[in-house]
């Protein structure tokens, strides 16, 4: 007499709910760093949004300040009174000096934190961090320190490509358009150079 080996309709469903809950548990975790920075995305897209709109109706030129720090990664606005010129040289100049003369009183800084846009400086999500940022008026990406997107009173955005990544195989660029203040998403690491192409 041969015996029938088989499954059983149970030990068949069994198995299909311990396979669906595990997806069910696996899934979200999968998705969540699609999700953040999907989300950090977005929220930069309306940020250059409302920052250009400012500067437009404030007359003064604003900025997007990038702390490209692995550890702590932030962003966050400043302001400056009306149009203001952006020359690098200048910039690293101010900086050598503002380090040279710690211990003396300086003037106040050019730029302020403007607080009715960004009350402080906001953290990028868990996992998340700034890989680089390129503009225009830059001789090399900057991926470490501080780097600035300016938005002019004319309602000209300096044209920037800012980088976003896990670190491992996710990275995201938002290009910012210079006529149009928009600030578009490319899924994929992209240079300002390689767009202009």
């Amino acid at each position: 007499m041969k015996s029938q080996r088989g499954f059983t309709l149970i030990e068949i469903m069994i198995v299909l709910g311990i396979l669906a809950a595990i997806m069910a548990i696996a899934t979200p975790r999968l998705m969540k760093k699609d999700a953040n920075i999907n989300s950090v995305a977005r929220k930069f897209l309306v940020l250059a949004r409302e920052v250009r709109t400012k500067a437009r109706l404030q007359g003064a030129t604003y900025r997007i300040v990038i702390k490209m720090d692995d550890k702590e990664p932030q962003y966050w606005v400043e302001r400056a009174s009306g149009p203001q010129r952006i020359d690098p040289d200048a910039y690293e100049k101010a900086l050598e000096k503002a380090n040279e003369k710690k211990g003396e009183e300086a003037p106040p800084p050019l730029y302020q934190i403007d607080k009715s846009i960004t009350r402080k400086a906001q953290d990028l999500p868990s996992g998340l961090r700034f890989a680089s940022l390129e503009t225009a008026n830059m001789k090399a990406p900057i991926t470490s320190g501080e780097a600035y997107i300016h938005f002019f009173p004319e309602g000209f955005v300096e044209a920037a490509a800012l980088q976003i990544t896990d670190g491992q195989k996710l990275t995201w660029t938002l290009v910012f358009n210079p006529l149009t203040g928009q600030a578009d998403i490319v899924e994929k690491a992209q240079s300002l150079k390689g767009l202009q192409r």
